[in-house]
């Protein structure tokens, strides 16, 4: 399996909020951040762009929109257009951002950056916040130390570049230079969500196919393989 094979995958489904704890999450977290309508907020890995149209219509604030995949791309600018929402949307790798150092109050990365060389792409989020601004990251935490072998397996399925615990997170997240790293998990959020997590909303894309339903399956036994792949949310201050 290549890389992107699994990215590739979620495209052709247009999965909208494929994250853990889904969009309910998302509006639990962004809630309790509060952007405000006089920040700029960067979105980034927006896929469908369910966040970006949210953080636009909802807190008013200034939104810039950026995945790599076009396809991606393609399903958050219909979105867009049909919500009537101002976000400006580029297709780029957030490994590289074609943005100013210090633009952004806020960064939001949903199940992202662990499809990326980690360590730069957190650089890049630094990069691009203004000081004092703030994180707020969901990404694949494991529960504990994997054998090599184990994170070689993952790592083949989902195409991500690591496997990282809690503590190695927070030290990645802290080597970059972020401050006051605080780490949560869904529960930490259940009772202000105003719904439960519920199945990702699908727009298919032209050319989806048997082989994806087969990426599907694996990555459901490898979920039962693995017990110990979770998810946290990691908030720090630039």
């Amino acid at each position: 399996m290549n890389d992107q094979k699994y990215l590739d995958f979620l495209a052709k489904l247009g999965i909208s909020s494929a994250h853990p704890g889904g969009f309910p999450l998302t509006k639990a977290l962004l809630d309790s951040i509060k952007p405000n309508a006089a920040e700029h907020v960067l979105d980034v890995g927006c896929g469908t762009g369910e966040t970006s149209v949210y953080l636009a219509k909802h807190f008013k604030c200034n939104v810039v929109a950026v995945d790599k995949h076009p396809a991606m791309i393609e399903h958050a600018k219909k979105r867009a257009a049909w919500e009537q929402a101002p976000i400006t949307l580029l297709q780029a790798d957030v490994e590289h951002l074609p943005l100013s150092s210090e633009m952004f109050d806020k960064v939001i990365a949903e199940s992202v950056t662990v499809f990326t060389n980690i360590e730069q792409t957190l650089q890049e989020y630094y990069r691009v916040l203004k000081p004092k601004g703030c994180l707020l990251d969901i990404e694949m935490t494991s529960d504990y130390k994997l054998r090599p072998e184990e994170i070689a397996e993952i790592k083949r399925v989902y195409g991500v570049h690591n496997v990282l615990t809690t503590e190695e997170w927070v030290e990645q997240l802290q080597q970059t230079g972020f401050k006051e790293v605080k780490v949560y998990n869904g529960l930490d959020f259940l009772q202000s969500m105003t719904e439960l997590p519920s199945v990702p909303a699908i727009e298919l894309s032209q050319g989806f196919d048997a082989e994806a339903f087969e990426i599907w399956l694996e990555h459901i036994k490898t979920m039962e393989k693995y017990q110990a792949l979770n998810y946290r949310i990691y908030m720090a201050r630039s």
